[in-house]
């Protein structure tokens, strides 16, 4: 059985129980009339009120009760009911107590007692008042003891609606931790309550009628053999005139593939970077000129001036050319290597007179005896670089 065959099910079980509310309503407006001033239903043949009141006694917690010599040990709960009734010929209200009053069963004291009751109210005179609840204990001499009271107003119990919920008691006007659970139904007009069931079984078979109507428009509908069917597609393979050379994948391969509008980090001149790169490499990092006369080497920047290369002026091949035949000839420009032979300053005579000490310098460092082992040969003298020739600074 699908979903909708289970909406279906159910709406017609919900027509069959509108059609027994509404029989039913029919029947209790020919018998009663709703009394708008005391707001219950009265019978139309003695003019008495059917209101009704339901209160069910369920169980108490936290309950404290006196421990003295004449003191009992059975508790119980009374309900009275009080409402306001408007008297013939006098537009005051004046305030009666039900005469009645209802009493539960007695039951040992303890701190969790359970009553289990149900206390009917029937005729009630007008839908205005409050309902007091006593719980007791049994004295061996005397009147009975209040452990605690609640007092409930009937507007809380308008909705017709079964209401249970835990009450605190309180005694002298004093909060006490007694609790009582009591659950609590104002029946004040069969009418208004049958109405009110009524809309609600319109309002579900509503949302069920929605759903099933949403349901059929989903459903597909069948196709007719007379509609044209639909052509599938046909694909013609696009081959491009230029087969593209099978070259080395490059970094600049992905973005040379784009069109030119669609290139995000591309130079203002259209040049090819593919060709570029083959044709003309890329130099290495290179220092920059500085003036090797009037600056001090250091053990590091003769490493890093030896392991560099030069660049060339010219890129042309004729001037490849031409400085390949003089590169055998030593040239000061092509020396990459920082003149530590310069004169040595003068040096400012002292104000006492003292001339300075002829005292020959110190052994070379460790550094300074590594650079000589690597710059020069057995022999003392400089060793053929790539570069030129170079003196040994010692």
């Amino acid at each position: 059985m699908s979903a909708v065959d289970d909406v279906a099910a159910r709406i017609r079980r919900l027509d069959e129980m509108r059609a027994a509310k509404s029989a039913q309503l029919r029947q209790l407006r020919n018998e009663l009339r709703y009394n708008i001033v005391a707001g219950v239903d009265e019978r139309l043949d003695n003019g008495r009120s059917v209101a009704r009141l339901d209160v069910k006694v369920e169980a108490g917690r936290q309950m404290l009760y006196n421990a003295g010599f004449l003191s009992g040990q059975r508790t119980y709960v009374r309900v009275t009911v009080e409402v306001l009734i408007n008297n013939q010929g006098d537009k005051q209200f004046q305030r009666c107590t039900v005469t009645e009053q209802k009493l539960t069963a007695k039951i040992p004291v303890g701190s969790t007692p359970r009553w289990n009751e149900t206390l009917l109210f029937e005729g009630l005179p007008a839908a205005v008042g409050s309902v007091k609840v006593d719980v007791m204990q049994e004295e061996k001499i005397g009147s009975d003891e209040v452990v605690g009271t609640v007092t409930l107003p009937l507007t809380r119990l308008q909705d017709q609606r079964f209401n249970e919920k835990w009450h605190v008691l309180k005694k002298h006007d004093k909060v006490m931790i007694n609790e009582i659970l009591l659950g609590c139904r104002f029946y004040r007009s069969p009418i208004s309550a049958l109405e009110l069931e009524l809309e609600l079984l319109q309002n579900q078979a509503n949302e069920l009628y929605l759903f099933v109507g949403r349901h059929q428009n989903l459903v597909e509908l069948p196709r007719d053999t007379t509609m044209p069917q639909s052509k599938p597609l046909h694909g013609k393979e696009v081959i491009s005139d230029e087969t593209p050379e099978q070259t080395a994948s490059t970094r600049f391969s992905a973005v040379a593939s784009f069109p030119c509008g669609i290139r995000k980090r591309e130079s203002m001149e259209n040049v090819s970077m593919d060709t570029e790169v083959f044709e003309t490499p890329r130099p290495k990092r290179q220092r920059r000129g500085v003036d090797l006369e009037n600056q001090k080497s250091s053990f590091s920047d003769r490493i890093a001036n030896w392991l560099l290369p030069t660049i060339s002026t010219s890129t042309t091949p004729i001037a490849k050319a031409a400085s390949g035949d003089n590169s055998t000839m030593p040239s000061s420009h092509f020396f990459p290597f920082k003149q530590t032979h310069t004169a040595p300053p003068s040096r400012r005579p002292r104000r006492s007179g003292r001339l300075f000490s002829t005292t020959s310098q110190k052994s070379p460092s460790a550094l300074q005896a590594i650079e000589k082992w690597l710059f020069t040969d057995k022999d003392g003298n400089p060793r053929d670089r790539p570069f030129g020739r170079q003196a040994s600074p010692f």
